[in-house]
């Protein structure tokens, strides 16, 4: 599931995944690269941004201090021995959104299900779905449902062309775009049984809910502690995908203190929360590592 997640997200914007790859916080820039073969970390780096150079969002610019956030990068990029002119970006989770979406006989014509997906959504997102950048998958078809779901994520063309510019200032292309909990999950092999993933970024924490081993539900939330963004997950899980009880939480952090959330979340919800392979990286990397498919089973 989690090496095929990425395959037809990013297909979009290039079938071929560069070897490295930058993610964008509001508070961070994060870069990584991998060898040839995927099987190892070449590099690995993060840096703290300065207050106030990026704010993410979908509904306004992205980048307050162009000149700040390029410093930033240029260092870290050379501090990590990058090489090549072309890069994975990793955007953050507010600058898209992510859908599910029911077809009953899905065109196998791309362009087709393009404009299915556009006009689909066209009515319900608070952007020009037309102009959107748009990646997704179909999902492979349930036992008993009519029809295929299609997990789509979209995001304004105007704000991915914000950090592809800032990319093309450097002179590096910005290969393929990524939210940031869709990277993750190209790490993430969801266990049989149901599976809760919390992937908590400095502005928002996403969950995402796996029914033996599929994708099922994602929502995002802002300005919420964990076990606030998470309960109204585990109502949906219970009321609408008919769970009947959750086995297992995951979850990926960045580099702040959410030792006593999670507490709190393994007291009210009963499940021990533990961390998505590969143990050996640090949470801060592990979309960025995703995003280039890093095989880390080799790293066990």
């Amino acid at each position: 599931m989690s090496k095929g997640l990425a395959d037809k997200i990013t297909e979009v914007f290039k079938p071929q995944v560069p070897l490295w790859t930058c993610e964008l916080t509001s508070k961070h820039v994060i870069v990584a690269g991998v060898n040839r073969r995927r099987n190892a970390v070449k590099a690995k780096a993060a840096s703290e941004l300065p207050a106030g150079s990026l704010v993410s969002s979908y509904a306004e610019s992205n980048i307050r201090n162009p000149e700040s956030v390029r410093s930033t990068l240029r260092q870290l990029l050379g501090q990590a021995g990058f090489s090549g002119h072309e890069i994975v970006l990793v955007v953050p989770d507010d600058t898209s959104r992510i859908a599910f979406l029911n077809a009953e006989n899905p065109s196998k014509n791309p362009e087709e299900q393009n404009t299915f997906i556009r006009w689909k959504l066209k009515k319900t997102l608070p952007f020009d779905v037309d102009s959107a950048q748009v990646a997704y998958r179909i999902l492979e078809p349930q036992k008993g449902n009519a029809g295929v779901d299609i997990l789509v994520a979209l995001s304004p063309r105007a704000i991915v062309e914000e950090y592809e510019n800032l990319f093309d200032s450097l002179d590096i292309h910005a290969g393929m775009v990524l939210p940031s909990t869709l990277a993750a999950l190209n790490l993430f092999q969801a266990p049989s049984g149901d599976s809760l993933f919390l992937k908590v970024a400095p502005d928002c924490v996403t969950t995402t809910v796996f029914q033996n081993r599929r994708i099922q539900f994602y929502r995002r939330v802002t300005e919420a502690s964990l076990y606030d963004a998470t309960y109204p997950t585990v109502l949906f899980y219970q009321d609408k995908l008919g769970g009947t009880g959750l086995q297992h939480l995951f979850v990926c952090g960045y580099d702040f203190d959410i030792r006593t959330q999670l507490i709190e979340l393994q007291e009210k919800l009963g499940l021990t929360p533990q961390r998505i392979e590969p143990m050996s990286i640090d949470d801060i990397f592990k979309p960025a590592l995703g995003s280039v498919h890093l095989a880390w089973q080799n790293l066990i």
